[in-house]
């Protein structure tokens, strides 16, 4: 299928949103434009209900720019959507009527809880879990599902969000006094009756529920507010890895991001590294809101996605034309194909390094030497096929480039401690340079891990110098036993391999290292090759 383009228009409550997206022949999906406005359109509603005059040109004055925008893409489809805000707004009927007639541009009008399920779909086709809470907190509504087997089992679409809770329960903080600046105490005292306010209020509609419940699963996360306190609280803990796609906090975490922000004024906020300018006056109450959730459902982690509304809508497109393009099931092999599709220049060796890599494990065990767990089995198919991945940046510094690309990348279905496992075994060259690479990562793997990790990259690393012409195929393989300390490995090929000869015996090390054993090797054409 050839690639394609699509557009989203997100109409929000606080802000709106286009996304041009690149559409790969996999079906990978790619940001070509991403243009935000602040709109505010929920400061527009006036005390009637009904959306103002003035709500209304705002709105269409932004939709005209964004068509300003596509008119420079060839779009192949436009997906335009409404939520809380239109969803409240008395007059809703009427505004949608008149964005169409005005721009000629339909928007579909989305039900809080259609709205909690497509964040749930974006969610359970780009993360490793299939039991959990999700939540999606705009300006004017937070969707929370309950999803077990990857399906919503509870929906509900609460009337707070983060623009709502500021409104309701913040006065605008006077930052100075007698001239003087506040201090970070007398900061966090004028919030305090503000802060027991909102957290009685979030509770009780919380606890209306009796689904929302501790279930000690994951409380995911996503949107804008979910991403600045996963940005913040990175920079806080200088932590090593870019990205926050399944990136996790503990409650502890989630509290002390609270803890910065009560104690910051506005303006300061507003310079808080990690933290969008536009959202100094709304981070506290959103931040207040999670721990509300975190407490209510005994969460083991909060786990953040870079997937949800928009994403979702655009999975379920691409879905309706291939039901297989993202599935629950697949979320990992799709997203290492996905990868290797956008990197790699040489898909052909990547399939050849597979099929050794299978054969190989497959002899191995027949002979007893090597019994793989089901999860190393996962990350030396994977990293085989991404090997030499940094080739796509410079031949002479793959091991280097494969390890940054993988372990940066925000992956779909890997947390980050699964991503720097992937990353280790995809650059695996030699021990200096993987100590190396696992330096900037202290403690979050023990000698157990490494050395089980090591050994997945060794194997790695033999079966690439078994695949060094690309299309020599190999007939036969089986392990000879010539001694308790031997093994003699013996291969027939399509035609004369001295090349893979020539770079095995160089290589044959890294799987002595696995094995613990000597290994000779006697390769040969087969009978009739040439």
């Amino acid at each position: 299928m050839k690639e394609r383009q699509v557009v989203v228009v997100d109409i929000g409550s606080n802000t709106v949103r286009l996304v041009i997206y690149r559409i790969t022949e996999l079906n990978d999906f790619h940001e070509l434009q991403n243009v935000k406005l602040p709109a505010q359109l929920y400061q527009y509603l006036e005390a009637d209900g009904n959306l103002s005059e003035a709500g209304i040109k705002q709105l269409i004055e932004v939709i005209q720019l964004f068509q300003k925008v596509m008119a420079h893409y060839e779009l192949d489809h436009v997906i335009a959507t409404a939520t809380a805000v239109i969803r409240q707004a008395q007059n809703q009927v009427a505004i949608l009527a008149e964005v169409a007639e005005t721009t000629g541009l339909t928007l579909r009008l989305l039900t809080g809880e259609e709205e909690a399920r497509y964040g749930q779909y974006a969610v359970a086709r780009s993360t490793e879990f299939s039991e959990g809470y999700t939540v999606d907190m705009g300006g004017g509504s937070t969707e929370v599902t309950y999803f077990k087997d990857s399906v919503v089992k509870k929906v509900h679409s609460f009337p707070f969000g983060v623009v709502t809770l500021k409104e309701r329960f913040y006065d605008p903080l006077v930052e100075h006094k007698g001239g003087n600046k506040l201090t970070p105490k007398e900061i966090a005292k004028n919030n305090e009756k503000a802060n027991q306010a909102a957290k009685k209020f979030v509770t009780e509609q919380l606890a209306a529920y009796d689904w929302v419940k501790p279930r000690k699963l994951p409380l995911i996360v996503v949107g804008g507010t979910a991403r600045n306190i996963a940005n913040v609280y990175q920079r806080m803990t200088e932590y090593p890895m870019n990205g926050i796609h399944e990136y996790q906090m503990d409650q502890k975490g989630l509290a002390a991001t609270f803890d910065c922000f009560n104690t910051l004024t506005v303006k300061e906020k507003q310079n808080l590294d990690g933290l969008s300018r536009e959202r100094a006056e709304t981070i506290l109450p959103g931040n207040l809101a999670y721990l509300c959730l975190f407490e209510a459902v005994k969460a083991e982690q909060l786990v953040f996605c870079h997937r949800g509304l928009r994403e979702g809508l655009l999975m379920e497109w691409l879905n309706q034309e291939n039901p297989e393009a993202y599935t629950p099931e697949n979320v990992r092999i799709m997203q290492v194909e996905r990868l290797g599709h956008l990197y790699l220049a040489d898909t052909k060796g990547s399939n050849q390094r597979l099929a050794i890599a299978r054969r190989l494990i497959e002899e191995l065990a027949k002979s007893e030497l090597l019994f793989p767990s089901e999860r190393a089995l996962k990350y030396l198919q994977a990293g085989t096929y991404l090997y030499h991945l940094g080739n796509y940046i410079a031949a002479e510094d793959s091991s280097m480039h494969s390890f940054y690309l993988v372990a940066n990348t925000n992956l779909n279905g890997f947390s980050h401690p699964a991503r720097l496992v992937l990353a280790l075994v995809a650059s695996y060259k030699n021990k200096s340079l993987f100590n190396q690479y696992v330096e900037q990562y202290p403690s979050w793997l023990d000698e157990e891990s490494l050395q089980a990790i090591r050994e997945v990259g060794s194997i790695i690393k033999f079966c690439d110098a078994l695949a060094i012409t690309k299309v020599n195929e190999i007939r036969q393989m089986a392990f000879i036993k010539e001694s308790p300390d031997t093994y003699r490995l013996k291969i027939t090929w399509s035609f004369d391999p001295l090349a893979e000869y020539y770079r095995a015996l160089r290589q044959k090390k890294n799987l002595e290292f696995v094995l613990g054993k000597k290994l000779t090797l006697d390769f040969a054409l087969e009978e009739g090759g040439q």
